[in-house]
């Protein structure tokens, strides 16, 4: 097996390669990366046999997702080595495009520019489970952040965000924001509903999102806040959303419950920066504010005409 072509996909996107490779009646091993993903595509004489990700899941979504690159590297190898135990397709790079056509207009529901705000209905919130993605989306918006933005950060394709934006919309968690009738530069934006964090000193990535109206704290896994420590009690403490804000209460904690080094003994109204120390344990409280988002446009996966 023998690389016999490398390059960069700033100049040659992965649906132009495929085209020309699969165009030209070729066989060989296309092989295509980019920060934090990788894609392999076997294709023989004009069609696609297999491919596989890093990211794993279904063939065709392999493929497809590798269309929305605009940045990494490609190596073309000269044979086909297909993993063992896996049974060959015949897939069409022209039926492909159609359906990355299809995929960009419906991913169109939503502008570069479009924000999106948390609806302020505290019944509605308590109601609804959402999973890891839409928690970790809907938390993003805890704070102004653009379409374009949500797709950087995240890192999933404008299909991915468009679905589950659209799956918080019809659950009435979101209410969109388009820049179209506003001065220009600025989105205006309505009081959002209030929503909190609680972050473990020296784990900034791992951010426990008060979305609740009640919000359990303790080592007991069953909480709202599971902390694994022997310091922090099975049920430690709680924190609930009032039309004043966050109040901590230390539900009689073997250690106590403290907030900027004073002990709780009775409820106390949280402000955004507090440091809450469980036990050993110390998080920072934050909370949304209401900020507003430049109006900036992002250039669109651009699919050639078949």
């Amino acid at each position: 097996m023998q690389v016999i072509l490398q390059g960069s996909l700033r100049h040659f996107p992965p649906v132009e390669l495929l085209t020309f490779l699969c165009g030209r009646g070729q066989s060989g091993t296309l092989d295509l990366e980019t920060t934090g993903k990788r894609t392999r595509v076997f294709f023989e004489k004009d069609k696609i046999v297999w491919a596989e990700s890093s990211k794993g899941g279904e063939i065709t979504e392999a493929i497809l997702q590798t269309f929305e690159w605009t940045a990494g590297t490609f190596s073309l190898l000269d044979t086909v080595a297909l993993p063992e135990n896996v049974k060959p397709v015949a897939l069409e790079v022209a039926k492909l495009i159609d359906e990355a056509k299809l995929r960009a207009m419906r991913a169109t529901v939503y502008r570069d520019t479009s924000t999106f705000r948390v609806v302020d209905d505290l019944a509605i919130q308590q109601q609804i489970n959402l999973n890891a993605d839409e928690l970790r989306l809907l938390f993003k918006l805890t704070s102004v952040r653009s379409f374009q933005k949500l797709i950087e950060e995240l890192g999933v394709t404008r299909q991915e965000l468009t679905e589950r934006l659209q799956h918080l919309e019809q659950l009435g968690l979101l209410q969109r924001e388009d820049p179209a009738t506003t001065t220009p530069g600025t989105v205006q934006l309505r009081r959002r509903t209030l929503v909190g964090s609680l972050t473990p000193d020296g784990a900034p990535d791992n951010v426990f999102p008060l979305l609740d109206g009640e919000c359990s704290i303790g080592r007991a896994p069953a909480n709202t806040v599971a902390i694994a420590d022997g310091s922090v009690s099975s049920h430690h403490a709680k924190i609930t959303r009032t039309a004043e804000g966050f109040v901590l209460e230390d539900l009689q904690s073997r250690n106590g419950t403290f907030v900027n080094g004073e002990k709780v003994t009775e409820k106390r109204l949280l402000v955004d920066g507090d440091l809450v120390r469980l036990g050993k344990v110390i998080l920072t409280f934050n909370v949304a504010r209401e900020l507003k988002s430049s109006d900036t446009t992002l250039p669109e996966m651009n699919v050639p005409n078949s």
